[in-house]
């Protein structure tokens, strides 16, 4: 599908940055946490750098998954163990097997635990923003949480059906200045 330049400033605009400033904050707090339990396994309990990303990973998952549905996206339904839990664990493990590589190479190429450290927040790194998409598109963004500000619709002379028929949002939501 070819889109015009309107179009494209159109979607740009109607994203809602306040649920990217607040996935950004969720990472704010999740890694942090996980460099810190990363640290305790590996210099408090004296596990290996794959052990100890494993579990860090496996420790942070339930809280970063509860910030990420009840703050980010407002989400206060049932969870859906389906199209909720189970592909958010996915993208997890994705990110635990990317940086389990990392870490892998770190801890055979230096004999440091801060690079292992350094090693687990690349790995994610590199998974951070497809997670966001995913989670937006496929799971919490089903529905609109947070109003979308009119006056941009308004401005990019773009409807809200014209949203939802080009897939950009699903369902119905209501459109209000934000």
């Amino acid at each position: 599908m070819s889109m015009t330049t309107a179009e494209v400033i159109a979607r740009i605009k109607a994203i809602d940055h306040r649920k990217v400033l607040r996935y950004s904050a969720v990472s704010f707090v999740a890694v942090p946490l996980t460099q810190a339990v990363l640290l305790v396994f590996q210099y408090g309990l004296g596990w290996n750098g794959l052990e100890a990303n494993t579990a860090a990973v496996a420790v942070t998952v339930v809280p970063v998954y509860v910030m990420n549905r009840y703050w980010v996206w407002g989400k206060r339904d049932k969870n859906n163990f389906v199209t909720e839990i189970l592909p958010f664990w996915g993208m997890t493990l994705l990110g635990l097997v990317i940086s389990t590589v990392f870490v892998a190479f770190a801890e055979h190429r230096f004999d440091s635990p801060l690079m292992v450290n350094l090693a687990n927040a690349f790995g994610f790194g590199c998974v951070w923003m497809l997670k966001f998409f995913v989670l937006d598109k496929a799971m919490f963004g089903r529905e609109r949480h947070f109003p979308i500000d009119e006056g941009v619709l308004e401005d990019a002379d773009v409807t809200e059906e014209e949203l939802v028929a080009d897939g950009f949002v699903e369902g119905e939501f209501e459109a209000k200045w934000a």
